[in-house]
């Protein structure tokens, strides 16, 4: 296994759901040592999804948990035992990283907030992660994704992906969770780089809104970006996203400059488009992207999937088959790159598993390191220096 950047690294998390986890998950993956400290019952999210029967009475390990916690280890300890809550504080205070969404009031109370475990451990980075952040009138309320997607506008913007005034439809992964997971492990990252220069700590404040909001704006938001009244707002970038139709199955391409277009105008029979005043320049197009992806769309192109991806390759131009996330599974590319692999897992057999995406020094991270059984490594966590 290849030496990797957060090696030696400690990290505690105090957490359930998605977010908090698959951060801790990346910074596993990054080589910390994670301990997931678990109520007796058990992460919901190990009760969620596909999932085979836990062992020894366990509660199952999901696809799902499983998914978010690879490589981690878990302790189960009942926060309202005096006994298990004074283990979990000095698990806390042992640690270089704590990262919790907790309720901020819910850690203060049980003595875990960043400032009662900062004074044993002047260096501690505490990561806190929230659904609304600490003020406003949602602070302290709970958040889930698909909500979050509503309130964001996420939802709204795929809808009308379709067409103006198109139902409001979620985007099918848990999107605002993840990337709050994302953020985190980010900031986790740059407070322990701090940390190692100063000696001090930090407190990490994150929301799943503010999270959300940050990852959205930069395209979707570029029109509501300058407020000067004469600005010139165009079309987002997603009004060039278009799914076009072959003979046996649907397409996207991603022609940039004029080369592209024209070879595109070629394909579709439209040579002519290539001196119209709008679709034949960049500063055309952008004007009337609606009607550019109109001209992809409007009738299927009279080739197969494998003959246009053919010519878009011979023209440079980024094109892919739209396929299901299952056929996606077996893409030449993830192939070839070892992105997806099989391995057998202690606890559930063999499964699936996707190798941590970062590489480091040209080795990737094996895949196969397994989520935990609830409690697995309580008794060896107590006994093996940690608290």
């Amino acid at each position: 296994m290849p030496r990797l950047p957060l090696s030696g690294v400690r990290v505690v998390e105090l957490s359930t759901m998605i977010t908090a986890s698959f951060a801790a998950m990346i910074l596993a993956e990054q080589g910390a040592e994670v301990i997931k400290v678990e109520p007796p019952s058990g992460d919901p999210m190990r009760r969620i999804g596909s999932q085979v029967p836990g062992a020894q009475g366990r509660p199952g390990i999901s696809a799902l948990f499983a998914n978010c916690n690879k490589g981690k280890r878990s302790v189960a300890l009942d926060l309202k035992d005096a006994t298990d809550l004074a283990l979990a504080r000095r698990l806390c205070e042992g640690a270089d990283v704590v990262i919790s969404n907790y309720r901020p009031a819910v850690m203060a109370r049980l003595g875990l907030s960043f400032e009662a475990l900062s004074e044993a451990n002047p260096a501690l980075v505490f990561a806190r992660i929230t659904g609304f952040g600490a003020c406003g009138p949602q602070a302290g309320s709970p958040a889930y994704d698909h909500v979050m997607q509503a309130q964001l506008g996420y939802t709204v913007a795929q809808g009308e992906a379709s067409g103006p005034g198109g139902a409001p439809v979620h985007v099918q992964t848990a999107v605002c969770d993840k990337v709050t997971g994302l953020m985190a492990a980010q900031a986790v990252g740059s407070a322990l780089f701090a940390a190692a220069r100063t000696g001090r700590g930090t407190r990490i404040d994150l929301s799943m809104m503010d999270a959300g909001m940050h990852f959205l704006f930069p395209d979707s938001l570029m029109h509501r970006t300058i407020l000067r009244d004469d600005a010139v707002h165009l079309d987002p970038l997603s009004a060039t996203y278009a799914v076009a139709e072959a003979r046996d199955g649907h397409f996207v391409i991603a022609p940039l400059g004029d080369e592209h277009w024209r070879a595109v105008y070629a394909l579709i029979g439209r040579p002519e488009l290539s001196d119209h005043p709008v679709f034949g320049t960049m500063a055309g197009r952008m004007s009337d992207y609606p009607a550019v992806t109109g001209l992809l769309t409007e009738r299927p192109v009279d080739k197969t999937l494998a003959e246009v991806l053919a010519y878009m390759a011979a023209h440079d131009i980024p094109a892919a088959a739209c396929v299901s996330p299952e056929a996606a599974l077996d893409d030449p590319q993830l192939t070839a790159c070892g992105t997806v692999q099989t391995v057998e897992d202690p606890h559930l057999g063999p499964i699936r598993a996707v190798r941590p995406a970062a590489i480091f020094d040209g080795e990737a991270a094996p895949a196969d390191r397994p989520a935990p059984a609830l409690g697995e490594h309580t008794q060896a966590v107590r006994a093996d220096g940690w608290a």
